[in-house]
């Protein structure tokens, strides 16, 4: 009979330290569930990511611009798959992620003209941190006020798919794209508000599709667009036919080891695409010799084919 007793004491005593176990584990799990929503951060990753390269330039010459985001029905689908299936915590911080996000701010680089003309230059790398990197943008971006042309260097959404072959309907649909557009008109806003009259696009490989579909959009506000190394396939002739409509004045860099077959079907390309008196081939060397030697060339494009009031 005490046998019994004991035995049945300590399988009592077992239970009530599994079930112990069981609640400490679950309201351990419990506030770690609810601090992972809770602690997102409540800024979007470009955010961050601008904040970080801010303290790397210039705090004399960064501004912030505000961008304004379109409200597209490719941008609700995106936001409806997002959040399908998700908890309503985890609803609440996509939406407050939203929100902030459009109302955000873009980072950029100004340096007014010592003589301001009505034409400034706006530089558009294909990656935000090269900002920061020394490249012809940056090269451009520091000696071409020095000869009386305003250059602003604004930060881009990074490029999805860059690899890829442009395509105008997926592009189009990219959030990404979107976001670009909006801070490429927003850029020309600020210049014109500093009585700025025509801009000067620069863009290189992987940017240079955002930079023929501004031009395109905003013929009224483009006069001259610089492509830096850009490759063919960055350049269908569908887009090179509307550029050509706008009217813009194309200076295209490429690389001084282009076969002189090469340079003759890329000349073809754009005659095709009916430019004529304004397209202008020219190419450039290697290393930071070749940087400086295109700052130089580009210079005398900008004297030579635009005025300056």
């Amino acid at each position: 009979m005490t046998l019994s007793l004991l035995l049945l004491t300590s399988l009592s005593c077992l239970a009530n330290d599994t079930t112990g176990e069981d609640a400490t584990s679950q309201e351990a799990a419990t506030p770690s569930m609810a601090t992972s929503i809770v602690e997102r951060s409540a800024l979007p990753s470009q955010q961050i990511e601008m904040i970080s390269l801010a303290a790397a330039l210039d705090p004399s010459e960064v501004i912030w611009l505000n961008e304004v985001i379109a409200t597209t029905e490719v941008a609700k689908e995106n936001k409806e798959e997002s959040t399908e299936g998700a908890t309503e915590e985890s609803k609440e911080v996509v939406s407050s992620e939203d929100e902030l996000e459009s109302q955000a701010r873009f980072i950029s680089l100004y340096r007014p003209a010592l003589q301001p003309a009505q034409m400034a230059v706006i530089l558009m790398p294909d990656s935000i941190h090269k900002l920061a990197q020394k490249s012809l943008m940056r090269e451009l971006y520091s000696e071409l006020p020095m000869t009386g042309w305003s250059t602003l260097h604004i930060g881009l959404p990074e490029i999805s798919g860059a690899t890829e072959e442009f395509e105008a309907d997926s592009i189009a649909e990219d959030k990404n794209e979107i976001l670009a557009a909006s801070r490429i008109a927003t850029s020309i806003e600020f210049l014109f508000d500093k009585g700025i009259r025509s801009t000067a696009l620069v863009a290189e490989n992987y940017s240079a599709q955002r930079a023929i579909s501004a031009s395109i959009t905003q013929a009224d506000a483009t006069s001259g667009l610089v492509l830096w190394r850009v490759e063919k396939q960055q350049l269908p002739l569908s887009q090179l036919k509307a550029l050509a409509e706008s009217q813009i004045t194309v200076l295209d860099v490429v690389n001084h080891d282009i076969s002189a077959a090469e340079k003759a079907e890329r000349m073809r390309k754009f005659h095709l695409a009916g430019f004529s008196q304004n397209y202008r081939l020219i190419t450039s060397p290697q290393g930071e010799a070749g940087i400086k030697h295109t700052q130089r060339r580009v210079r005398d494009w900008l004297e030579t084919r635009f005025k300056r009031f």
